[in-house]
């Protein structure tokens, strides 16, 4: 117990002390229904890969066989080290000794993500078994561990053992192996929840795509009819990944059928490196830092056999759109990153506001508020805008168990928070004068080409047949108006039928005889629909 100064300097029969501690039940709450998608429990079983030194991770979806595995190459584990882990929920033993992964990249190690001892709880959410199989290096013993998360169905109850409660059963055995590997497998069997959409929708998209494999334009369109799939990442490449993301008609990932949304948040989240080419390749070359910084990590994730890649891909409709990079170093928090800014909404909508890392895993998704800025400070605008900040680990303190939201009233959220609403205001007033403004003057620009071309085609095909001398001052005007401000707004300015007509009705009367007036304003007004 500490020794507080609050305390009484002597104890007697009417003062007293003691300690406050939190009990088992509070912890099976915590640790229970904490992930809100399926892909947030499988980022956590990712990271743990990653955790354990994994360079390569792969993710099978088994709809045939109501089976999720996920396959990595890391440092494994033995019986005692499971038990250590496992036997009791939320003691963390990853980062007793370090809290980077030594060896893995060769340059300084990675910084560990897990950090609270929980992770694992995650398959519960997703499965009701999960099959361990789990090897090191030198040894010749392979651990194959189920566990039955039925148990922590039960009511609380049945699950008391004096002050802890039981979360799952397990039963284990010691296999032989070659002591050259090194791995880990999970075997999510009996997939459950939402997680079942997951499985639904591979199965369907696999058969569609075999159903169609060949057939001809006439069944092709029967099948079609039939099973045709919601859009679908099923099956491709990053490369063509890459291409379908970087559509200009894609909305949002919820158009996506649940295996390919969920893959996609699991990319987000989860250390892999960027697409080739996700900026332009002159922007990109502004974060070419945190390129190779993600890349140096060495480690990659791959889906039904596609590489893994973060989503965003950042393309502007147009040409015009920055890169601000970000850097601040606080009394609580340092962070660094940068803003992108284009000159329309940014699509898909999921890619808009701030994402935050923390030892290179996201917090959640994309926050459109950008933590809780001003909606009303240029609340257009602030659709154009994507940012990713790195915020060092001090910022872990103010994380919540849940891993996707942070303490509001934490100093290293509010630190962070104040910088990043300092420098968006920045970004904003800069996306104002490099992109909307100077977007607006080039279209004032091309409307006076665009009138000016059209007034040359008229002049040319109608006017000049009839009256040369007229067509002749006509181009010269035209020419003159190029170069002066004040025909130029004369040129981009819109008319209403009413200003166009009274126009027209006053230089006729002062040019024409009345008995051409007359069958000239007939013909105005027939034309213009009067």
């Amino acid at each position: 117990m500490s020794d507080l100064s609050i305390l009484p300097a002597e104890e007697n029969e009417n003062t007293f002390a003691g300690e406050i501690k939190v009990a088992s039940r509070i912890i099976d709450y915590l640790s229970s229904g904490l992930y809100h998608t399926p892909a947030a429990c499988l980022k956590e079983l990712i990271n743990n890969s990653y955790d354990a030194k994994a360079t390569r991770v792969d993710v099978f979806i088994k709809p045939d066989a109501d089976r999720i595995v996920i396959a990595d190459d890391g440092e494994g584990m033995s019986r005692e080290e499971f038990e250590k882990h496992f036997n009791r929920v939320s003691e963390s033993h990853k980062r007793d000794e370090s809290d980077k992964t030594e060896g893995v990249p060769p340059t300084g190690g990675r910084p560990k993500i897990g950090k609270i001892g929980i992770g694992f709880i995650a398959a519960n959410e997703l499965c009701e078994v999960l099959e361990i199989f789990s090897t090191k290096q030198g040894s010749n013993d392979l651990l194959h561990v189920t566990i039955d998360f039925q148990e922590m169905r039960k009511p609380i109850e049945e699950r008391r053992r004096g002050e802890a409660l039981v979360k799952a059963d397990y039963t284990g055995e010691i296999l032989p192996e070659k002591n050259d590997a090194h791995y880990t497998q999970l075997f999510l069997t009996s997939v459950r929840g939402n997680a079942k959409e997951i499985l639904a929708s591979a199965l369907s998209t696999s058969a569609w795509a075999d159903e169609s494999q060949g057939a001809n334009p006439q069944d092709t369109q029967k099948i079609n009819s039939k099973i045709t799939p919601v859009r679908s990442l099923y099956g491709l490449k990053a490369d063509s990944v890459a291409e379908v993301l970087r559509d200009p008609k894609l909305d949002t990932w919820s158009e996506f059928d649940m295996y390919s949304s969920t893959m996609l948040a699991v990319g987000l989240n989860v250390p892999v490196q960027y697409h080739t080419e996700w900026l332009p390749s002159a922007l990109q070359e502004k974060v070419a830092d945190l390129d190779k910084e993600t890349r140096d990590l060495g480690f990659k994730v791959f889906y039904d056999g596609s590489e893994l890649k973060k989503p965003i891909i950042l393309f502007p409709p147009r040409e015009r759109a920055f890169i601000h990079r970000f850097s601040f170093e606080g009394e609580y928090v340092g962070a660094h990153g940068y803003f992108y800014a284009q000159g329309n909404t940014i699509q898909p909508r999921d890619l808009q506001g701030l994402l935050i890392r923390i030892r290179h895993a996201a917090i959640s998704e994309y926050d459109h508020s950008f933590l809780d800025f001003s909606p009303s400070e240029y609340p257009l605008i602030q659709r154009w805008i994507s940012a990713e900040i790195w915020a060092d680990t001090r910022l872990e303190e103010a994380m919540n168990i849940d891993r996707r939201t942070l303490r509001i009233a934490h100093p290293a959220y509010v630190e962070l928070r104040n910088a990043i609403h300092k420098e968006l205001r920045v970004v904003l007033k800069r996306a104002l004068s490099e992109i909307y403004e100077a977007g607006s003057k080039e279209r004032k620009q091309h409307r006076v080409e665009d009138v000016t071309r059209t007034i040359s085609n008229l002049v040319n095909e109608n006017i000049a047949p009839v009256a040369p001398k007229a067509a002749q001052q006509m181009r010269k005007s035209l020419s003159d108006a190029v170069t002066e401000p004040k025909a130029q707004k004369a040129l981009q300015k819109k008319y209403t039928v009413a200003e166009f007509y009274e126009i027209v009705v006053e230089i006729a009367k002062d040019n024409l005889p009345p008995e051409q007036l007359d069958n000239f304003l007939q013909s105005l007004t027939t034309r213009l629909g009067l």
